[in-house]
């Protein structure tokens, strides 16, 4: 996992956790994460609307919506840099070789799974995990078993 996703997954887990408005150095220092960054990451996350900043004396920040609205895909998409894949695979899908289209068909596919999946947990789902005593493999498990039986019945 890239350093920006797991500070940016820290950080809205964190203030889902809290709850509550959480000044920038109190996210940093609790989650480790270099300040600076932090307000780098938070900017994102705040343009893709999944926090709100507050300034002043007593601002900081906060989830901007329930966690049950905010799916790990939103946050990874909030700080990816997808400025190089749309030229990446159209370089890739010009070559009209049977091999060269299958191979992006399965990319095509893996990238479709993964993001099915992303988008289906939520950071509620994930701080149930948190206050759970499951072990990973049984939540892993349960919400995998969750997305095959809804991609089932589309």
């Amino acid at each position: 996992m890239k350093a920006s996703t797991e500070y940016g997954m820290r950080t809205v887990l964190y203030l889902a956790e809290r709850g509550t408005v959480c000044s920038s150095r109190d996210v940093a220092e609790e989650m480790s994460i270099p300040r600076d960054y932090l307000i780098q990451l938070a900017q994102l996350l705040r343009n893709a609307g999944i926090i709100a900043a507050r300034p002043g004396k007593h601002g900081g920040y906060s989830l901007a919506k329930d966690p049950a609205q905010i799916s790990v895909y939103d946050v990874m998409h909030a700080l990816a840099d997808d400025q190089k894949r749309p030229a990446k695979r159209k370089k890739v899908a010009t070559r009209q070789t049977d091999i060269a289209r299958s191979v992006v068909s399965a990319c095509n596919m893996v990238e479709r799974g993964i993001d099915a999946h992303m988008s289906a947990l939520t950071l509620q789902m994930l701080l149930d995990y948190m206050h759970s005593e499951k072990p990973d493999n049984e939540f892993i498990a349960h919400q995998m078993q969750q997305q095959i039986d809804r991609l089932l019945a589309e």
